[in-house]
């Protein structure tokens, strides 16, 4: 089929990052598609239920047609239902098109929980903490999850948090490797209707030296050795990316007024870009070793 008539999931849009397609990219480059992609009409088109990262792969190395194999249902509720079954399918995470199929199915379609349990073998408790993530993260913690830099378990203990303090909390999480056994007893924490502001403050700020105050906790790191390091700052790495991307857009459009007004901010930020960029320079610069690893 030609990549052209096959539309993009909008769905599984929110679980497909640009490290997945990169991936795809060099596998494409030199093979094509050796994977069939999964497709279901749609109107007069046909919408992909399953190889997101795979099609745009092949159209950004100018590949005109792929192999499809073309699931012989139209009715929408029925295309989800097999969307979401792949994709817990899949060794790739992609909770965030999970947990949003769910809730369309849920709250469009009229399709009970149990009957979700029952399709996909999963516990009423998962079925509830993936569409919780769909509904309550920020959209800056769901970009920090699509790019690695948070795990799926991670951000469903984040979502239970009011959305402005998630993405400073998130932040430290990944700083501090902390993992989702410690996230959640923070987060119980925060949440407590005796919490008071100095105790949530200090989560947010400093969630090391609550977790040390916590006698019944220990911290544990979420992975030890370089490849967990290596994963944070992969993750890390492509959240900024992505970031980067968005400011520069809206700083082209801002007008005076506008940058009057972030004129500090900006200031810390360039503060923040210049240490990064010596700590880079130093110590993972291309071609050098001395202090660090050539990249």
């Amino acid at each position: 089929m030609k990549v052209g008539q096959i539309e993009k999931n909008p769905i599984l849009a929110l679980s497909t990052s640009e490290k997945d397609i990169k991936k795809y990219e060099r596998v494409t480059k030199t093979y094509g598609n050796v994977v069939p992609a999964i497709v279901g009409q749609s109107g007069d088109a046909y919408r992909i239920l399953s190889g997101q990262a795979r099609l745009e792969a092949c159209a950004h190395n100018g590949i005109q047609e792929i192999p499809v194999t073309i699931a012989e249902i139209s009715d929408e509720a029925e295309q989800m239902k097999l969307a979401l079954l792949l994709s817990t399918m899949r060794e790739e995470s992609g909770s965030l098109s999970e947990g949003a199929f769910i809730d369309a199915l849920v709250t469009q379609h009229g399709i009970t929980r149990r009957e979700l349990m029952s399709l996909l073998k999963k516990s009423k408790s998962w079925i509830s903490k993936r569409q919780s993530m769909a509904l309550k993260l920020s959209e800056e913690v769901k970009g920090m999850v699509k790019d690695g830099a948070i795990c799926a378990r991670t951000a469903e203990e984040i979502a239970k948090l009011p959305k402005e303090v998630q993405v400073a909390f998130a932040c430290k999480v990944g700083r501090d490797g902390l993992n989702k056994t410690n996230v959640g007893r923070l987060v119980n924490l925060y949440t407590q209707g005796d919490a008071g502001d100095a105790l949530r403050k200090a989560i947010l700020q400093t969630p090391l030296s609550v977790l040390d105050a916590d006698v019944a906790t220990t911290r544990v790191p979420r992975q030890n050795g370089k490849r967990g390091i290596a994963e944070r700052i992969s993750g890390g790495a492509g959240f900024l990316i992505r970031l980067a991307c968005e400011l520069k857009g809206l700083l082209a459009t801002a007008d005076v007024q506008d940058l009057n007004m972030v004129r500090e901010d900006l200031k810390s930020l360039r503060i923040a870009i210049v240490d990064l960029c010596v700590v880079l320079d130093g110590g993972v610069s291309p071609g050098k070793q001395t202090g660090g690893v050539a990249v």
